[in-house]
């Protein structure tokens, strides 16, 4: 007898927090464990593991259209966000450096921003629209400013509701006058092209684990022109801006995971795109008012968040996990807050209690069966709600 789904254990629809390790993935490292020793060392099992890291650097900047000099592999992406704000902060300090952001900033990017404003930087926060579009004239008339050397640090796709950025546009924006841009590219990797000589951002953050590869490493693509001070200290590795023992493993692994991700993503995304629509339909034909959130901009296609107006986003999602469907409301990182979404709020979306938030987001291993659960789960869970509720 077939079993079901709740025996075969739970939907997972949360790829834009993590995704599970990927079997070709691991064994690209299985291949790589004989020569996991420590890359700095000069004996022969050393320089076996400075091959094997500097293989993976060269795939990584292959998939990544950039040169492998340019990748200082880090620890992650929300590292890597650091040393993009912060190092850049810290090396132009006493120049009166500015720092240009979003109002929909990933945490690793706004607080890094906020601790470069408390060393004296400034910071200038970008509005977006109701689509989650940075407003384009606002960030011209920042840049049109002028004084001192700045940063234009706005990511490439949106972790919770998915919009997409015009980054080549603010890119040439940013080049005009004179100004680096750093995106962070962690959500855009795999699910859009992402292309850095399309777009030849200055600094450029991407993460393993968002594609089925190892938690812990992720790197910051580094143009020439982009002059940081490193945030960690104790070593000459990658440049001295990341410094501390190499990881040949988990680099071999991140090559892995990008570069399937990278070949595989125009059939992904399209079947993701599919996905996508027909879960949307499901819950608005099921669920009174609901709202889809940056239905209007281009968006991943592998995510999609909405808005349950008169429900309670815990005890949804208590709900959905109790009937074996894994999703979140927004970004794993903000998961312990209570204050609401503060993405929504830059959109001008309601966010408060009264206001429920669902983000499902697909990968490699999702099937349309799955979602097709999820959405009825949905559905199910959101009327016991408001039934109760009277």
């Amino acid at each position: 007898m077939q079993q079901n789904q709740e025996q075969r254990g739970p939907i997972y629809l949360d790829y834009a927090a993590t995704a599970p390790l990927r079997p070709d993935v691991w064994a690209a490292m299985e291949k790589e464990l004989p020569r996991a020793y420590n890359p700095a060392s000069v004996h022969a099992p050393g320089r076996d593991a400075s091959r094997s890291l500097e293989s993976a650097r060269q795939g990584l900047a292959a998939s990544l259209h950039c040169d492998p000099r340019e990748i200082v592999l880090t620890s992650g992406g929300t590292q890597s966000n650091n040393l993009a704000v912060l190092g850049f902060a810290r090396a132009h300090s006493g120049r009166n450096p500015r720092i240009l952001i979003s109002a929909i900033e990933h945490k690793a990017v706004s607080e890094a921003a906020g601790r470069a404003a408390d060393e004296g930087a400034r910071v200038v926060v970008i509005p977006v629209d109701r689509t989650g579009t940075v407003r384009l004239q606002e960030l011209e008339t920042a840049l049109a400013d002028g004084g001192g050397p700045t940063l234009v640090s706005i990511m490439w796709a949106n972790n919770e509701v998915g919009a997409l950025q015009p980054v080549e546009e603010i890119c040439r924006l940013a080049r005009e006058h004179g100004a680096l841009f750093h995106t962070d590219a962690v959500q855009a990797v795999g699910k859009v092209q992402v292309s850095l000589t399309r777009v030849p951002a200055d600094l450029a953050t991407v993460t393993a684990h968002k594609l089925g590869g190892p938690v812990g490493v992720g790197l910051l693509v580094r143009r020439a022109a982009a002059r940081l001070q490193p945030i960690t200290y104790g070593g000459s590795q990658e440049g001295g801006l990341w410094p501390g023992t190499q990881n040949p493993l988990a680099a071999t692994g991140f090559a892995a995971a990008v570069q399937l991700a990278v070949r595989e993503q125009p059939a992904a995304a399209e079947r993701w795109r599919r996905l996508r629509d027909g879960l949307a339909q499901v819950l608005a034909e099921g669920i009174p008012d609901l709202r889809i959130h940056a239905e209007e901009a281009q968006r991943l296609p592998n995510l999609l968040s909405v808005g349950i107006p008169g429900c309670d986003t815990g005890a949804l999602l208590l709900a959905l996990d109790m009937a074996g469907v894994a999703v979140s409301a927004g970004s794993a990182c903000s998961s312990g807050s209570t204050s609401g979404s503060e993405v929504l709020g830059a959109m001008g979306l309601e966010s408060s209690a009264a206001y429920a938030t669902l983000r499902f987001s697909f990968g490699f291993a999702t099937e349309s069966a799955e979602v097709d659960r999820a959405g009825r789960v949905a559905v199910d869970a959101v009327r016991r709600q408001l039934a109760a509720a009277g």
